[in-house]
């Protein structure tokens, strides 16, 4: 017997599904093409996840990201670095390499770059 879905469910099969590469790459066309340089994080590396949790977007490309109605349609909510995280399946080294201030300022386009290498090659057609 077939069970109807409630509003809620029906909800979360309307939404599209992104790989995490898609995701990535879509999170590195918006730093690309944004006008103004981004903040960065502070010892990020450091953070415990609770700590992102609490560490605010604002200024960072994450921002940016959040305010993308494709990424938001997908899933991406909240106003955290955690949030960012889990939603683009970041490990904190991968946060680490690309909002992180140790290695000084970064511009979009080198941003950019760094996610596309998280995002990894595009798959083989096969």
């Amino acid at each position: 017997m077939n069970k109807q879905l409630l509003p809620d469910e029906v909800a979360l099969l309307a939404k599209p599904v992104m790989t995490r590469r898609e995701k990535l790459m879509r999170f590195a066309a918006i730093v690309r093409s944004h006008s103004r340089d981004f903040g960065l994080y502070h010892l990020l590396e450091t953070c415990t996840p609770e700590q992102l949790q609490n560490v605010d977007i604002n200024t960072s490309a994450f921002e940016a990201a959040a305010a993308d109605p494709i990424l938001r349609d997908a899933g991406l909510t909240g106003r955290s670095v955690g949030d960012a995280q889990r939603f683009f399946e970041l490990s904190q080294h991968d946060l680490h390499e690309f909002s992180c201030d140790c290695g000084g300022a970064i511009i979009n386009d080198d941003m950019a770059n760094r996610i596309e290498s998280i995002a990894g090659p595009a798959p083989i057609a096969g």
